[in-house]
């Protein structure tokens, strides 16, 4: 867990890092325009120059900052109101000019933070949906594995239960079994313990064909002693 939290700690501060940097470049921008538009008369709208100081703040992941630049912005935009020349423009038409430079900055703001939002779900929904698809993936390998192990388990324990019938056979033919088989039935009984003990201690899963194409475990591959230690 302390990984996890180191992680997330280093991820603030390349986000802290990068708005510092997108701000410095938002107040460059911002003086740069500002500087232009006390020196234009009032009728030139160069207050909508702000929108490219909006656009350079959408590089920050936060919402609220974007939104603390137009305002900003906007009150540039007044300020560079009381400072241009008045060169014999009509004041409607100045006031008209910077009402028009504010809307355009609200709309680009807004605008741009939706799409960006949108798109930053759209990017969430892929993400859940290609975990999903993985998820899947990992059921039906799972599940896959699964049958693979049952069928060689039942293959084992068939073949036991085959052997067990010639046995049975033997003892309803005479009540009893000879010598020489019982022999044979422990050797068989240790033989399907030895092939279940190595189904179970496999430390790699290799599948093999079967009888009818079907698919098993190949469990007679050499497993690592669990008794050994790397040196």
């Amino acid at each position: 867990m302390a990984y996890f939290g180191f992680f997330d700690k280093t991820a603030a501060k390349v986000k802290k890092s990068s708005t510092v940097i997108v701000g410095l470049w938002c107040s460059l921008s911002a003086l740069l325009i500002l500087l232009v538009d006390l020196k234009t008369s009032m009728g030139i709208a160069s207050g909508v120059f702000y929108i490219i100081v909006v656009l350079i703040s959408l590089k920050s992941p936060h919402k609220g900052f974007t939104i603390a630049v137009a305002t900003f912005c906007t009150i540039l935009v007044w300020f560079g109101y009381l400072g241009s020349p008045l060169s014999g423009v009509e004041m409607y038409i100045a006031y008209t000019n910077r009402f028009l430079s504010i809307l355009a900055i609200w709309v680009t703001t807004v605008l741009s933070l939706l799409q960006r939002d949108s798109i930053n779900q759209l990017h969430q929904e892929r993400l859940m949906h290609l975990q999903s698809l993985r998820e899947a993936e990992i059921q039906q390998e799972k599940l896959k594995m699964l049958k693979a192990t049952m069928r060689t388990v039942q293959d084992i324990t068939g073949n036991f239960l085959n052997n067990l019938h010639f046995f049975k056979l033997e003892i309803n033919r005479s009540n009893t079994l000879s010598p020489g088989s019982m022999k044979k039935l422990d050797q068989v009984t240790q033989e399907t313990t030895l092939r279940l003990n190595k189904l179970a201690d496999l430390d790699e899963i290799r599948e093999k064909k079967m009888a009818g194409d079907m698919v098993g475990i190949d469990y007679d591959q050499p497993t690592k002693d669990k008794n050994t230690t790397d040196v």
